[in-house]
């Protein structure tokens, strides 16, 4: 069957690691395999790459729990809400949790399940977590009965960019906070540093969060023009030609007629669409590889279909289309980030797992719920 799918190259993503811890074997290793691994699979990768690291971390409770049903035993956290309602089964599945309201703790600590957890804390990136001037409402959660903080974490926001001075500020702040509350908690670790923070600032803590990286992709450009890592792309996404025509001067393709020939020209309508995660801001943008040669997308990207351009090329229907090649410079041509590209690689695309040259596991997604 020809449909659209996502290749996921497991030594990849095990040789990755193995890179970036030869930066430093002291440090423990989460890898961060939220978002479904970043739209890899996160049940299948982390249970190939379990041995290797020490954490996993994850956004949502469901993903920590898809992660226990897969048999992965590691400690995992979840680095941000977990409703009340919830509580109960992160006990359950033994999961920690994040904590960065005093209010909230509160209230979790009241539904009576012994909890470990990791303390949050906001040193300039303003999402979630106690600030500097909060150093008495963390204090104040030495006083709950079943929660055991064991960790305390923060995250950079600028550690992939050419200045390093907020980040070096971030850290100033975060060792501040640990050393006034070093003698209120029995910390097992502390953790700051993300793919950026670690790989290119080397900044390592005792754990060091990897996400990016994992999947062979950088940061950003002065990540990767300033570090001695190299890392390997460890997926291909890939489509199907499946409609061919010769069109004439003058003729529209696709809604909105965005795009009118002005020559004979030669087209392929190809299997893929906005509602598989190419995004329509590819329209008359994107550039997709046929038998090698680069393409180019024609009017608008359809919910499951595109055109492209293929005057002058030797391709017929079935021929194999491999879309984000280079990824980095299609985000940055619609003013996105590989993250937001691979996240969106919907539940439609089939993901194949190989493993030292062989396939090892198959997701479809869609299939697994019509079967059940």
């Amino acid at each position: 069957m020809q449909e659209t799918y996502l290749e996921v190259n497991i030594d990849k993503i095990r040789n990755n690691i193995i890179k970036i811890k030869n930066l430093n074997h002291r440090s423990k290793f989460c890898a961060v395999v939220k978002a479904n691994a970043y739209g890899l699979g996160s049940d299948i990768v982390g249970r190939e790459i379990e041995d290797l690291v020490d954490y996993f971390a994850v956004a949502r409770l469901s993903e920590g729990i898809l992660l226990r049903r897969a048999g992965i035993k590691k400690p995992i956290l979840i680095l941000g809400y977990v409703g009340l309602d919830d509580i109960s089964k992160c006990f359950e599945n033994d999961i920690d949790i994040s904590v960065y309201d005093l209010g909230l703790a509160k209230e979790i600590d009241k539904l009576g399940y012994k909890l470990k957890a990791h303390l949050v804390l906001d040193t300039g990136h303003g999402r979630i977590g106690f600030r500097a001037d909060q150093i008495e409402n963390i204090r104040q959660l030495k006083t709950l009965s079943n929660i055991k903080i064991i960790s305390a974490f923060s995250h950079f926001s600028t550690a992939d960019e050419e200045d390093n001075s907020f980040t070096e500020k971030q850290e100033e702040i975060f060792d501040y906070i640990i050393e006034q509350i070093k003698n209120d908690f029995d910390l097992e670790f502390v953790h700051l540093a993300n793919s950026a923070g670690t790989i290119r600032q080397k900044i390592f803590k005792d754990m060091y969060r990897i996400g990016i990286c994992l999947y062979g992709l950088y940061p950003s450009e002065v990540v990767r023009d300033n570090t001695e890592i190299k890392l390997e792309k460890t997926f291909k996404l890939y489509s199907f030609v499946h409609f061919i025509k010769n069109i004439d001067k003058g003729t529209p393709i696709s809604y909105g007629r965005t795009f009118v020939s002005s020559k004979p020209m030669k087209v392929a309508t190809v299997a893929i669409g906005y509602a598989d995660g190419y995004c329509r801001a590819f329209s008359n943008m994107g550039k997709v590889y046929i038998n090698g040669y680069g393409c180019k997308v024609l009017g608008r990207v359809c919910m499951d279909q595109m055109m492209v351009d293929v005057t002058g090329l030797d391709v017929k229907i079935g021929d194999r289309v491999e879309i984000y090649k280079e990824i980095d410079k299609d985000a940055n041509l619609i003013g996105t980030i590989s993250y937001e590209l691979m996240t969106n690689i919907s539940m439609r695309v089939k993901r194949i797992y190989i493993k030292e040259g062989m396939v090892i596991a198959r997701r479809d997604y869609l299939g697994e719920i019509y079967e059940s």
